[in-house]
């Protein structure tokens, strides 16, 4: 009889005829080497560190080893690469490059004379962000926020196109696009019927198209006939302005040749008469405005902000995190839904005053801030009347 330790290892049966790559144990067959590999928690994959003795590796074999586990080593190294700049998108490749010499951007691009690349409109923002001190914390790069924001600088009317994230009351997560320079309720307003004609059949989309074209003509015929009335009135105006009136005093028997200005009187009625201030475009809704940085014992914060308002000065010496998150809710909902709560209320508690001007009630500031404000936006009208521009 043989002696065990001639056998193998698992069955002590059959002579072995398996050496296995990483621990050198002997098996009989596949069924046992793979008894061994669950026995023994073992891989069966050669490990290329261990220490093998000089005989062995002065060899044909042990250069071919070598060779093998320093090429493997940077092929991954490539494909990590691959992964990292192609597939996923998370650094670039001069980013990589300059990790991998311990260097910042900027000390990369002084060595390697390669100016930093920056996408258009980059300094423009930064440059807007500053004169409004609006502070931009930016995500780790390949997180999710940070792949989805889209703001960007739109050159033509010299201002920032901000990304918003929308959160709706019943409605899934929508991310939409709102210029800084234009009131923030009309962008929500678009988003909303982006979303209702997107959702529309197709035979819905075409009756629609016929009932826009038909009430565009309608309009057209209304302009134009206002029009023709207008240029007769104009006509008439002219005539009354300039032909004397001959009316004869009955009393003193003297001839009245003073101008009719009874066109100029009822239209300075007219404006006196409009009202200053035109009706709320959005009272259906309440818009809120996510503040980030908050201890995680508070619920989420929220700032009551004005749609009325661009989303530039609503964001006024405020930090936001890659772009705002705007909270709209429906105009009958009483306080906020669970979880949430009002920045005044987040201050009282943290014992913290209000950073400057911010806008943390709906269209609420002060005496001082109002009157500035005012005198402001008649200046601006004053040069907008001058230049020829329409008020």
């Amino acid at each position: 009889m043989d002696d065990l330790s001639t056998l193998c290892t698992i069955c002590h049966i059959e002579e072995p005829i398996y050496t296995c790559p990483r621990c050198s144990m002997t098996t009989c067959s596949l069924a046992c080497s793979k008894r061994h590999k669950i026995r023994s928690m073992c891989n069966g994959i050669r490990d290329p560190t261990v220490y093998r003795p000089i005989s062995e590796v002065a060899t044909p074999w042990g250069i071919d080893h070598d060779y093998n586990f320093i090429h493997g080593i940077e092929t991954r190294m490539e494909r990590a690469d691959k992964i990292l700049i192609e597939d996923l998108e998370l650094v670039s490749k001069r980013q990589m490059e300059a990790a991998r010499a311990g260097e910042t951007e900027e000390q990369y691009a002084r060595r390697t004379g390669r100016r930093l690349k920056e996408l258009p409109g980059e300094v423009q923002v930064a440059k807007m962000l500053k004169q409004e001190n609006i502070k931009l914390i930016k995500a780790p790069k390949g997180m999710r926020r940070n792949k989805e924001n889209a703001t960007s600088w739109n050159k033509k009317l010299r201002h920032i196109n901000w990304q918003v994230e929308w959160i709706r009351e019943g409605a899934p997560r929508a991310l939409y696009r709102a210029l800084g320079s234009k009131p923030l309720g009309d962008f929500y307003d678009a988003m909303c019927e982006e979303e209702r004609y997107l959702s529309m059949t197709e035979e819905e989309r075409k009756r629609e198209k016929r009932v826009g074209q038909k009430r565009k003509a309608e309009d057209k015929r209304e302009r134009e006939r206002l029009a023709k009335k207008a240029r007769i009135e104009e006509k008439q105006d002219l005539c009354d302005l300039t032909t004397p009136s001959l009316l004869q005093d009955p009393n003193t028997g003297a001839w009245n040749l003073t101008p009719s200005n009874s066109a100029l009187d009822n239209e300075t009625e007219l404006q006196t008469s409009s009202p200053s201030r035109p009706n709320p475009k959005f009272p259906d809704y309440k818009f809120y405005l996510h503040r980030p940085l908050t201890p995680a014992s508070f619920p989420k914060v929220l700032a009551p902000i004005c749609p009325t308002k661009p989303l530039t000065e609503l964001l006024r010496q405020r930090y936001i995190l890659e772009f705002p998150t705007i909270h709209v809710l429906p105009n009958t909902t009483e306080g906020l839904p669970k979880g949430f709560m009002l920045e005044s209320d987040y201050l009282k508690a943290v014992g913290n005053k209000p950073r400057g001007n911010t806008d943390t009630e709906m269209g609420g500031t002060n005496e001082s801030d109002s009157d500035e404000s005012s005198s402001s936006e008649e200046s601006d009208s004053d040069e907008s009347v001058e230049e020829g521009e329409v008020v």
